[in-house]
């Protein structure tokens, strides 16, 4: 059974993130997860930390059986422990997140966001007792709705980082086309405002004669992981970053997304820390990790 819209009588929260600003309301859903919403409330409550940092979303005509796109993404692959959150962007239409194939005895026995009207949002997190498992979900309203969450455990565990990748260190572009790694550091840890500025090298070959196919930057505020989503489109000829998902703090993952690699390939990936707020390191902190992408 599907749970209905609350009054806003229950505890508010200010959600910032890449494309929504707002007060939002926690609502009833299934054991464990939340449902909020946008109510434009002035002036806003004091911010609450959101710990959703990967952004999935539901975008407009979702409700239509012939749209495109009913979810987006609509095939995922996230280390164990990540949080999702699904935005419902799709104007005048209410939706679930719903795990299982519809009708079936196992539908929702996972999670039941309950009714999400728009404007408002889900989250679940995915945690440590799933092992490689492919979750498929669905809408209970609009049943021709379905997705796919790939949930793995596998990491790497380097001298000054955890590697964890939702598809492991193989990325296979014929099951997942992207994939969601984590770097965990393991010899820094920071306050909630104290930013981290994380260098990111992405090398084709082994170390000894690579060829460097993507390097940026990034930071995080209030969580010391770095969370990036590598999805390779051989077929393009840039790479686009974009991100982060959630910034208030900047906790959310940022996205990669273009020619930096291609089926048939090894790469190492390397991780470091370049700058702890306006210091640099006692010393170097870095770690490379084998990658391999087929088809």
């Amino acid at each position: 059974m599907l749970n209905e819209w609350n009054k806003p009588s229950m505890m508010l929260l200010a959600i910032i993130s890449t494309a929504f600003i707002g007060a939002g309301v926690l609502l009833t859903g299934s054991a464990n997860t939340t449902v909020q919403g946008q109510l434009g409330l002035n002036p806003i409550p004091t911010t609450e930390e959101v710990i959703a940092t990967y952004v999935a979303r539901i975008p407009p005509g979702a409700a239509l059986q012939d749209s495109p796109i009913h979810y987006y993404p609509d095939n995922i692959a996230i280390p164990s422990g990540i949080t999702v959150a699904w935005f419902n962007d799709d104007p005048g239409q209410p939706h679930t997140v719903t795990s299982g194939v519809p009708d079936s005895a196992e539908s929702g026995a996972m999670f039941n966001s309950g009714i999400i009207p728009y404007t408002s949002f889900f989250q679940h997190t995915f945690d440590g007792q799933l092992k490689n498992q492919e979750i498929v979900y669905h809408c209970e309203i609009h049943p021709w709705r379905t997705a796919k969450v790939t949930v793995g455990e596998a990491f790497e565990k380097g001298h000054y980082f955890v590697f964890a990748s939702g598809t492991g260190q193989v990325l296979n572009m014929t099951k997942n086309d992207r994939t969601l790694i984590d770097f965990r550091p393991l010899t820094v840890s920071t306050g909630s405002t104290t930013p981290l500025t994380y260098n990111i090298t992405i090398m084709e070959g082994g170390t000894d004669n690579a060829t460097t196919t993507f390097s940026r930057s990034f930071f995080t505020i209030g969580n010391n992981d770095l969370q990036l989503e590598l999805i390779p489109r051989p077929d393009q000829n840039k790479t686009t970053v974009y991100g982060p998902d959630v910034t208030d703090p900047v906790t959310g993952a940022y996205h990669v997304e273009g020619n930096f690699m291609k089926p048939g390939n090894e790469y190492t990936i390397r991780a470091e820390i370049t700058s702890i707020g306006n210091d640099e390191p006692p010393g170097r902190v870095v770690d490379d990790f084998a990658f391999r992408v087929v088809s």
